[in-house]
């Protein structure tokens, strides 16, 4: 693996939810309606998604001639396609699954038709039809690479946790650390309640008092605590020294230590936990809609194409089979039993600005504390 982005809550929402700037442009789109050409294919999506021996294999099966635009920020990709109105320069987007609603209430996106892909079924059932993955009553894209908040823990001392309880275990006072802000929705679960506010919308009462509950239990429980962290990085060094053994950590940073050799296992305790996910979709009005079918049905096609994905971006692949064609460490760092991948809970986009405020004002509570 390559790449291991380090990720914490509000970075993800930026890196995953906020946008879609161009960072570098191998080909030079421009809206013309030539385009509308059976041989062209234009694609926006993020650095080492897509790899360039699969591009070179489906450019020569089918003489389509990929296009790719690199983007690193949702927004700006967002405010690209609501500019070109009619006439998108791109037939192909990358959008979060928690940025649908932004996206399909302004018209940029196209249904999609899974009767055009027959290799739909080579998805994890877990994303096939995923309830955030689902607005309006049809599915809008193609997961195709997946991140998660997980518990990471040292197994030379930590033999097994199937519970986020361990983190408030006393005999392991002062070897725990996490984000307050992430794990703060994930202690809202631990407790029964709803962590990503989607059951809260207009019920801002029962919403605070789920908010505060979770504020009040990671109070009481302080002394647990080595140190807060807010960037991968420490999390890893921590791990690293033994200063900790207990961890909530996003995926990236704990599959890059796995990799590197290190103790440490990431899984997904019964209560569930928090995770986005990356879709490929297919634009209104692209001017190459079939073509862009063709490439979705292709990446379906062949598991090697998801292992390299998996391997290139850090992040974890949505299809099915890719677990056999990584190594002994590579499955550590990138995937889970099918079981505990049904635990995650996929960022929506419902409630956000309710959540995000209390989340915040709880977290600096905390942190006074």
């Amino acid at each position: 693996m390559s790449e291991i982005v380090s990720i914490n809550r509000r970075t993800a929402l930026k890196l995953l939810g906020a946008g879609g700037a161009v960072l570098a442009a191998p080909y030079i789109i421009r809206p013309r309606p030539a385009w509308a050409d059976n041989g062209v294919l234009n694609i926006t999506t993020y650095d080492k998604f897509l790899p360039q021996e699969f591009i070179d294999k489906f450019q020569k099966d089918t003489g389509i001639e990929v296009r790719i635009r690199l983007t690193d920020d949702q927004g700006k990709q967002y405010n690209l396609l609501t500019a070109e109105g009619a006439n998108p320069s791109t037939d192909i987007v990358t959008v979060a699954g928690h940025r649908y609603s932004q996206f399909i209430s302004s018209k940029l996106l196209q249904p999609l038709d899974t009767g055009k892909i027959a290799n739909w079924k080579n998805l994890n059932t877990a994303y096939q039809d995923a309830p955030w993955a689902r607005v309006d009553g049809n599915l809008w894209g193609l997961p195709i690479l997946a991140g998660y908040e997980g518990l990471a823990r040292n197994v030379d001392y930590v033999k097994e946790a199937p519970s986020w309880e361990i983190m408030f275990d006393p005999q392991f006072k002062g070897q725990t650390s996490y984000i307050v802000s992430d794990f703060m929705t994930i202690v809202m679960q631990y407790l029964g309640h709803d962590g990503d506010f989607v059951s809260y919308a207009g019920k801002a009462d029962v919403a605070q008092k789920a908010t505060n509950e979770a504020r009040d239990f990671l109070i009481k429980n302080k002394d647990m605590v080595r140190k807060y962290y807010d960037a991968g990085s420490e999390v890893q060094q921590m791990f690293i020294n033994e200063d900790i053994y207990l961890a909530h950590s996003w995926s990236g940073p704990a599959a890059k230590l796995i990799i590197d050799g290190h103790p440490i296992q990431l899984s997904v305790p019964k209560e569930g936990t928090f995770g986005f996910c990356y879709t490929l979709n297919v634009v209104n009005n692209a001017p190459n809609a079939e073509n862009a079918y063709k490439l979705l049905d292709a990446i379906l096609a062949n598991p090697e194409v998801g292992a390299a994905m998996t391997r290139q971006s850090g992040y974890s692949s949505t299809m099915n089979g890719v677990g056999d064609l990584l190594n002994e460490r590579e499955k550590l760092a990138s995937t889970l039993p099918q079981e505990e991948v049904d635990r995650i809970i996929f960022f929506s986009s419902v409630n956000r600005d309710m959540k995000n405020e209390m989340i915040d004002r709880a977290t600096a509570e905390v942190k006074a504390a």
